[in-house]
């Protein structure tokens, strides 16, 4: 059957953008998670964007599911064999200062702004559409099509490990619209570290910063007391020194200090600038050194490698061992770190977890969130099929698979890869203020959704 996808996706531009739009305007952001809600353990924003999703579904004629809440599918055909996609429909927080409302969807020099446009409710609208598009056609599919929609993506999974203990099947094969193009055949292990201890209160009242893990803080609050006269001008100096944005504030607890950094994706942390990071450094500088601030200046600052801890690796395949202080968070005198380590191949989990035990002796020291790292033949049927397709649409003949740092649903599901929607050499601001997609690449990721949908289908 001779089909011109590129066709058949611009008849139905205009539609896909608008639904993306709505689906952008629902604020999807983790706010509580709690399995005795019934119908929304993972909140109400999670809920409205799922019920989006699956009334589009119905709308067009699908069979839909929803599984208590907590995941749901889109499912054309009833073959036993089937092809499978996860697309995720939570956020991380927005943050501050977007140039257009994060939640607005404004479309602005053919881009489209909103936390998720490109992580990851675009992509999963373009792999929606792609199989709108087959049955739209009447496409003739040896293998049934199954849309998975998590909701729970950005922190902790718990939406398809809940999901596939319902319908454990396995595709033959499929892909996740959450990476970057041309393919993603590997993903380094991810890990959320957890540093707990109590520290010396007398002159830091408190210390936070950070939204998740997996996001570089870009911003970072602390109250401190019994400092000198020159404390505020000396923080005044530090910021205008160091090109910062911040301020000070007198309160009844102390003087508060806030910071301003760059976010960035927890997998890339040397593409922002860590506000715990940087505020820390000024603390120090000004002699208030305790357990947590000495813990933090020893062992993680000007170092996104694993250097200071004593975990760097590097792999010629797949690139450094990355660590991102994502969270941290004091009670009292009671402290938490929270670290994201992304780790290679050739890295034993085990010796890694008992060498940072070791380094934290006095501390309480453990793990959550484990995702194992995942390695696919590039040389496989799927990855070639894959590749064929995108070279097909972007004329780049020389293009090969490649590794990432991040980690995608790839995981959840086997006989699966990561692919796109991210063109490689163009900027990409998930996880950060001004996210966004560009109509065009928006489109052009779907016509390429929509043939390798087809190929391994039909």
């Amino acid at each position: 059957m001779k089909i011109d996808f590129k066709a058949e996706v611009l008849k139905r531009k205009d539609d896909l953008i608008k639904d993306l739009q709505k689906l952008i305007q629902i604020n999807s952001e983790l706010t509580t998670f709690d399995p005795n809600r019934v119908g929304a353990p993972f909140g109400e924003g999670n809920k409205e964007a799922l019920d989006y999703m699956l009334s589009l579904g119905n709308k067009d004629g699908f069979e839909t599911l929803n599984v208590d809440g907590y995941a749901g599918h889109i499912e054309y055909g009833k073959q036993n064999e089937f092809v499978g996609i996860i697309g995720h429909l939570d956020v991380v927080p927005a943050g501050s200062g977007w140039s257009y409302p994060a939640y607005g969807a404004e479309i602005h020099d053919g881009k489209m702004f909103g936390r998720g446009t490109e992580d990851d409710k675009g992509p999963t609208i373009a792999a929606y559409y792609a199989l709108k598009i087959l049955k739209e056609l009447n496409v003739p599919l040896s293998k049934r099509v199954k849309l998975v929609l998590g909701i729970d993506e950005e922190s902790g999974w718990r939406c398809v490990n809940h999901y596939f203990k319902r319908f454990p099947e396995a595709p033959v094969s499929g892909f996740i619209p959450d990476a970057d193009f041309p393919l993603i055949y590997a993903e380094k292990g991810i890990v959320r570290i957890n540093i707990e201890g109590k520290y010396d209160n007398s002159s830091l009242v408190s210390f936070t910063g950070g939204l998740r893990d997996n996001m570089v803080p870009d911003h970072a609050t602390a109250i401190v007391k019994n400092v000198n006269d020159k404390f505020v001008d000396s923080f005044e100096k530090y910021l205008k020194e160091n090109n910062l944005n911040g301020n000070t504030e007198k309160t009844t607890n102390g003087i508060k200090l806030d910071l301003d950094g760059i976010s960035a994706h927890g997998s890339l942390p040397e593409l922002g600038k860590n506000a715990i990071h940087l505020l820390n450094d000024f603390l120090i500088q000004e002699g208030i050194k305790n357990e947590l601030t000495i813990l933090i200046d020893k062992y993680l600052t000007k170092d996104t490698r694993g250097n200071k801890l004593g975990i760097n690796y590097h792999d010629d395949e797949m690139g450094d061992l990355t660590v991102n202080l994502g969270v941290l968070e004091v009670n009292n005198n009671d402290f938490k770190v929270v670290l994201n380590v992304r780790y290679p191949n050739g890295v034993v989990f085990d010796e890694m977890f008992n060498s940072l035990k070791d380094t934290f002796k006095g501390f309480n020291v453990s793990y959550n969130h484990h995702q194992k790292l995942l390695y696919n033949d590039p040389n496989s049927e799927l990855v070639q099929k894959l590749m064929t397709v995108y070279r097909k649409h972007t004329n780049d003949v020389e293009a090969k698979p490649i590794t990432i740092g991040g980690g995608t649903f790839a995981r959840a599901m086997p006989n699966v890869v990561a692919f796109g929607p991210h063109f490689l050499g163009k900027p990409s601001y998930i996880h950060q203020k001004d996210e966004y997609i560009e109509i065009d690449d928006l489109i052009l990721a779907t016509i390429i959704y929509t043939e390798a949908l087809y190929e391994l289908a039909k």
